[in-house]
């Protein structure tokens, strides 16, 4: 499941009065031998120090997706 560390919004006004749009930021922790996603970082941590398991920390991928909204908040804002 993945993760929104940040949700997209603007972030200030440049001097000529248009917005700073800030991405949304979503982010993916996975295993890949057996493609299982994480809730966080600390779920993969609990897998890779369980003993039960064969997870090292090589199995585990973080992937960021970045999202950038065209007039998030603006005038004829889409979002």
């Amino acid at each position: 499941m993945p993760i929104i560390e940040q949700e997209a919004q603007v972030g200030g006004t440049r001097e000529d009065g248009s917005n700073i749009l800030l991405p949304e930021v979503e982010v993916t922790i996975k295993n890949l031998r057996t493609e299982a996603e994480y809730d966080d970082d600390d779920a993969a941590a609990a897998d890779v120090a369980d003993p039960s398991t064969d997870t090292t920390d090589s199995d585990i991928a973080r992937s960021v997706a970045i999202r950038v909204l065209k007039g998030v908040g603006g005038a004829g804002a889409a979002g």
